[in-house]
């Protein structure tokens, strides 16, 4: 008698390896607070440093993705104090969207996430590899400035480069020159003096390669630029806020007797290059509030200027209105810190202080640019800076120092 062959009904059984958090990277930053294998749900929210300034920034790397799997991130605010009894609002680590990558180069925003009732931001993400980044926005890390800073001088023979200074915990402080020394006109351009707002340092990025393309050769030919792609090293290596440091931020520090030896010697640079031949721009590169769009921080003392001073400001709005376009228009108007509600404080700010130590044909300004929307990509940044340096050369090219 033939025995029967009974086949039993195969189930596809799909088993996840398990997840992991890495954050030993340079700018890695997370605290997980639950880890639901089962789910496939991640809780994180910025890790405290401690007098470090706001923990808003988070980056890091999840491994043990299945390919195609959906998973879940939920953001929350540290609920830890990070200062004098002080914690940081949500909203500061809840972008609306996740950035992500593959490689750690190229960077993608997710689908917006929800915000559920309880402030907890909540992003579902299709996994594309068995590993990915993820990051609060696209990182700037001192390796990516470095990696910069190469490119161009190696673009440009007759750039220098330079170290500014070696930060508190070692770290060096990098920038380059590019023109004569002895050039009718004179610009510095910085970014990062708040650790977290890595776009500065995007913006920074774009600014600078335009400047070392063709068409800036007119501009360079008669100017000289320093530039400083992140001057809080210490904090952007580590992942931490920076912004309200204990005792002082960088963007506070800009006192007689400065904190920072970065900050103390950028205070000695600008005074040599403007007794010896004038500074004739200074900008600062910052991130804004999460609701806020691309604009720049004006002087106090705006309404009341007249003269070269008031003719050079009026231009400096009029020119980056038209210049600076894409991906978002700049605001044609400036704004004030008034949020800053005293004159000590305000001189220990960076633009405050270089338009106290400098002359009437001097602007000092400060661009934020707004960092919550998937158009602040790499590329959107980019553009920003690009529209930076079109606006720096159409105003040195009419000489703001003719009367």
């Amino acid at each position: 008698m033939m025995q029967r062959l009974f086949l039993l009904p195969l189930f596809a059984i799909t088993l996840h390896a398990e997840l992991q958090v890495r954050t030993d990277f340079e700018g890695g930053n997370a605290e997980v607070v639950t880890l639901d294998q089962s789910t496939r749900t991640l809780r994180i929210m910025p890790a405290l440093r401690e007098g470090r300034g706001w923990p808003c920034w988070w980056s890091f790397k999840l491994e043990g993705l299945t390919v195609g799997e959906t998973f879940t991130l939920e953001v929350q605010a540290q609920s830890k104090p990070y200062r004098e009894g002080t914690v940081l609002a949500a909203a500061w680590c809840q972008p609306k969207c996740a950035w992500l990558s593959l490689d750690g180069e190229t960077w993608r925003p997710s689908s917006p996430g929800t915000l559920s009732a309880e402030k907890v931001m909540r992003y579902s993400l299709k996994a594309e590899g068995a590993q990915m980044s993820l990051a609060w926005g696209p990182p700037f890390v001192p390796a990516d400035a470095e990696k910069l800073l190469a490119g161009i001088a190696a673009k440009l023979p007759e750039a220098k480069r330079f170290e500014l200074a070696r930060t508190h915990g070692g770290r060096p402080v990098q920038g380059i020159r590019i023109g004569a020394e002895n050039a009718p006109h004179q610009v510095w351009v910085g970014s990062r003096q708040h650790a977290w707002e890595a776009g500065g340092s995007q913006v920074g990025r774009g600014f600078i390669q335009w400047y070392a393309s063709d068409e800036a050769k007119a501009l360079r030919a008669n100017t000289c630029l320093y530039f400083i792609p992140i001057m809080d090293v210490d904090n952007a290596a580590i992942g931490a806020g920076g912004k309200e440091a204990v005792p002082r931020d960088h963007n506070r520090d800009w006192a007689d007797e400065p904190i920072y030896p970065e900050v103390a010697a950028a205070q000695r640079m600008i005074r040599d290059i403007h007794t010896k031949h004038g500074l004739d721009v200074f900008i600062d590169l910052h991130n804004p509030g999460a609701s806020d769009p691309i604009f720049f921080f004006g002087p106090f003392a705006f309404e009341r200027m007249a003269g070269v001073q008031q003719r050079n400001y009026q231009r400096w709005i009029e020119i980056a209105a038209a210049s600076i376009v894409e991906p978002l228009k700049v605001e044609p108007k400036y704004r004030f810190a008034t949020y800053v509600k005293t004159d000590e404080e305000r001189a220990r700010m960076s633009s405050g202080w270089v338009r106290a130590h400098t002359g009437d044909a001097t602007i000092s300004v400060t661009l934020e640019t707004g960092w919550n929307s998937p158009l602040m990509s790499v590329d959107g940044y980019g553009k920003i800076g690009a529209g930076l340096g079109r606006t720096l050369a159409a105003y040195i090219k009419e000489n703001p120092r003719r009367e």
